[in-house]
């Protein structure tokens, strides 16, 4: 496969990728409806050329993420045979989900990341590294390492080592590009500090954060993104994707909101009801990945908070942008009758020093609000400043436990995500 982004429908008019994007969801539906027992009963009154404008596509029904987990078969799109990649997600909100690719659904996601990487200006003069793990069937370290392979970066697939490993690799290898979690990248720019190394100093230019949050609502980097970027002296970027999906949505050199490729995926927001909300209005993402083989999907909601942002990128590419993932759809909390996103608590924990590790519980109570509780690894004189800075930033007054991280990693599960969040609430209207 050869990358030619000159292809890409980024740099059309608005108007442009809207007439090619109706086409394409057009063109997917007739797919699906051919190849997919699921949305052969689903759409089996849905006629493909009705599909006209975006108004028509709202029409369509929604994927729900509840019966692509229980009724996966049923969304196969190909033979057993023409499957040649398993992957599974982490689990971290339900039951994990295995995801087929086919040979083209995998060259699909490098040509995604190589999109990516490339409007943030990484380049095959780059070295890069990635730190993400590429064992377990996990998705996302092998396609970020095949993105940037298409792209023509010399690219290393390190994973998740010691600090110690990770040092010599740096070292070894002098990276421009690292792909990683931004805690993690955090903690391992502390742990080079604490062995005389000096982060700055290292080759390290630009960080693709993937996992975590690096911006706020008002699209601020919060503290871990400011302190990635202080420390490694780096610019840092966000990118936001899912298994399901088979893309990504990735911040480009101007690093306002992550772009979804238009020729790859159709991108909508939308509110508790399924409707379409404005520009910068917080909603449900809705994606319809267009192109995929395995197990294609139409208006699959993620499950994920976040708002889309208007008009076109000072880049000059006028494809959908969308902001930082503020929550899980079932993971905002109502407190005496306001909604937190966890976002905004996760924020100021990881802004402070002393804290090795932390989850947020939330469980039901009797009253309209959750019962949230925070565990914190961290020594006892810390709790009245974690406090404070919660009540100063966040604007919430919660109890805070000291605990260590041994526990917290129990009450994480066998997630192999660092959840932050764990919801044990019953299912019921929020």
């Amino acid at each position: 496969m050869v990358f030619r982004p000159e292809l890409s429908w980024e740099f059309l008019s608005a108007d442009e990728i809207e007439a090619r994007s109706v086409r394409g969801v057009r063109n997917h539906v007739r797919h699906v409806k051919e190849v997919s027992p699921h949305y052969q009963n689903e759409l089996f009154d849905v006629f493909p050329e009705d599909i006209k404008t975006p108004d028509d596509i709202r029409k369509l029904p929604f994927t729900d993420k509840s019966r692509l987990v229980e009724d996966t078969d049923m969304f196969l799109g190909v033979v057993p045979e023409q499957i040649v990649e398993t992957v599974i997600t982490s689990g971290s909100t339900g039951k994990p989900l295995v995801f087929s690719l086919t040979a083209n659904d995998v060259e699909r996601l490098a040509f995604n990341e190589a999109l990516s990487f490339h409007a943030a200006g990484v380049t095959p003069k780059d070295r890069a590294q990635v730190l993400v793990s590429l064992d377990r069937l996990f998705i996302a370290g092998m396609a970020y390492y095949r993105g940037l392979s298409l792209l023509g970066v010399n690219t290393a697939r390190i994973g998740v080592l010691p600090y110690e490993m990770q040092k010599h690799y740096i070292e070894l290898l002098a990276p421009s590009v690292v792909v990683g979690v931004p805690s993690f990248l955090l903690k391992l720019a502390k742990e080079l500090a604490k062995q005389s190394y000096d982060p700055k100093a290292a080759s390290i230019r630009k960080i693709f954060c993937i996992g975590e949050s690096i911006r706020g609502q008002d699209m601020e980097l919060n503290s871990v993104g400011k302190a990635l970027e202080e420390l490694y002296h780096a610019k840092v970027y966000s990118t936001y994707a899912s298994t399901e999906l088979s893309c990504a949505y990735c911040e480009c050199t101007s690093q306002y909101g992550g772009h979804g490729h238009p020729e790859l995926v159709y991108t909508e927001i939308v509110d508790e009801s399924g409707n379409q909300v404005q520009d910068g209005e917080v909603g449900e993402l809705v994606a319809t990945p267009l192109g995929v083989e395995g197990v294609p999907l139409v208006r699959y909601r993620t499950g994920d908070i976040t708002f889309k942002l208007p008009g076109s990128c000072a880049c000059g590419r006028n494809s959908l942008r969308v902001g930082p993932i503020l929550a899980r759809k079932g993971h905002m909390i109502k407190l005496k009758g306001t909604t937190v996103y966890p976002l905004a608590i996760t924020n100021v924990l990881d802004s402070l020093d002393g804290i090795d590790d932390y989850i947020i519980i939330i469980e039901d109570d009797e009253s309209l609000s959750d019962h949230v509780t925070i565990h914190v690894a961290t020594a006892p004189s810390n709790l009245e400043k974690i406090g404070s800075q919660l009540r100063a930033q966040a604007r919430v007054q919660l109890p805070v436990l000291v605990s260590n991280v041994a526990t917290i990693r129990h009450h994480r599960g066998e997630s192999a995500k660092k959840v932050r969040v764990v919801d044990k609430r019953k299912k019921r209207s929020r």
